[in-house]
């Protein structure tokens, strides 16, 4: 066995290593966000992760590192993980043990590649079984003595758990790319806005900030439709190299299904009752969870809250103005006050400028009684949701245009 190593893979595209004597490893030719974890040489692959997009992309750079182009016909073999029952889980882990042990054609060594290997998802039934336990417990078995002499084994999947014996086995054994679990919502938009970074560069495209702001509140923070979007904007600019405009975004960006839960709480925000209910019809029409919407609506009131106050002790200024929202933070803060928002989950003075300034200008529409009222009508909404009888979408509309209320903006009330 190798030296271990820890390898950083960053978002700008390159692998940052300690000094490992005798180890050397590719520079990433794509974004990517993450920890590598191995022992050199390497023949057990797990890419794991929560963003699908990242996961595929590792995975594939390991078949072409592992498997020239011109020999992959013979020296690739890969299998589907995606099951839906325990009989289907336990026919896939056979097939890949019985795989894994049997050389290539003309006693040539091979790569395996169990993709999508949705039965290691611990929330998932089909793990469960005791057949698929059996056979994982055979496969990890495998992976801890060895596997035969050029044969290799790679396995992708989006969800698993961590703290298995098979999880520690490839650990051990082999090479573990890790993009981590889902985040929280901010965590995913500031990796959305750092992964982005590195699409524009390879889709050759460039972006203001107000635009790339623009782009990922349409998008939303999926690395695939990300990547999509990119590359519809390169073809509808026709040519490389191109300045987008927030007209471009508008006209050719598809809105995403964060995109549309984003709506929701802006309408919110901006106390607009039409684009509050036509943002809410279109999320119920995707079956979105009421309680979710509700959650999402919260953290929203939670940061017009924390705005409304700053902006009250004078600590922030905003406005709208002819060329958008402006807010601008005192300079020099009272300690206290420093303190206090540096206490808070997060920071609004570190969020992105663009929904910073928007956010602060949501702020000035209400007073700080307003904002209490509307955390309380989403607290009853909240116990009516999962006691009351009546229908889930009747409730969500009525109390949060009860929310928004019909007053006029608080700025203009003083």
């Amino acid at each position: 066995m190798g030296a271990r190593a820890l390898v950083l893979v960053s978002d700008m595209g390159s692998m940052i290593a300690g000094p490992v004597p005798g180890v050397e490893f590719q520079a990433c030719q794509r974004p990517l966000r993450g920890l590598v974890y191995g022992v050199m040489p390497v023949n057990v692959y797990l890419v794991c992760g929560a963003d699908d997009y990242l996961v595929e992309q590792q995975a594939r750079r390991i078949v072409e590192t592992r498997v020239p182009a011109a020999e992959r016909a013979l020296g690739l073999e890969m299998l589907d993980g995606r099951v839906e029952s325990a009989e289907a889980a336990g026919t896939v882990i056979r097939q890949c043990l019985e795989a894994v042990q049997t050389p290539g054609f003309f006693g040539t060594g091979k790569l395996v590649w169990l993709k999508n290997a949705t039965f290691l998802n611990p929330l998932v039934r089909p793990g469960d079984h005791e057949v698929v336990k059996a056979r994982l417990a055979s496969l990890t078995a495998l992976i801890k003595a060895g596997l035969p002499v050029g044969q290799g084994l790679l396995i992708s999947a989006v969800s698993i758990a961590r703290n298995t014996a098979f999880f520690k086995a490839c650990m051990a054994a082999g090479e573990v790319s890790d993009f981590g679990s889902a985040e929280k919502a901010w965590e995913q938009e500031k990796l959305a806005r750092e992964r982005l970074e590195g699409l524009l560069r390879e889709a050759r495209l460039q972006m203001s900030e107000d635009v790339r702001e623009r782009f990922l509140q349409r998008v939303g923070t999926s690395t695939r439709l990300v990547a999509n979007e990119l590359e519809k904007l390169r073809v509808y600019l026709g040519a490389a190299d191109q300045q987008v405009a927030a007209a471009d975004v508008d006209a050719i960006v598809s809105v995403g299904r964060e995109a549309m839960a984003w709506d929701l709480t802006d309408a919110m925000g901006e106390r607009d009752a039409a684009g509050l209910v036509a943002a809410l019809r279109r999320l119920e029409a995707q079956n979105e969870n009421p309680i979710g919407l509700v959650t999402m609506a919260e953290s929203r009131i939670r940061e017009l809250l924390v705005l409304r106050q700053a902006l009250d002790f004078r600590w922030l200024e905003a406005r709208e103005t002819e060329r958008g929202p402006f807010c601008k933070w005192k300079e020099q803060l009272p300690a206290e006050a420093d303190a206090l928002l540096g206490a808070l989950p997060r920071d609004p003075r570190s969020v992105a400028p663009f929904i910073q300034r928007k956010a602060a200008v949501q702020a000035t529409r209400y007073t700080l009684a307003e904002l209490r009222r509307a955390r309380h009508i989403l607290l009853e909404l909240r116990e009516k949701l999962v006691s009351s009888s009546a229908p889930p979408e009747v409730l969500l509309e009525t109390a949060l245009l009860r929310l928004i209320g019909g007053r006029k903006p608080a700025a203009a009330v003083r």
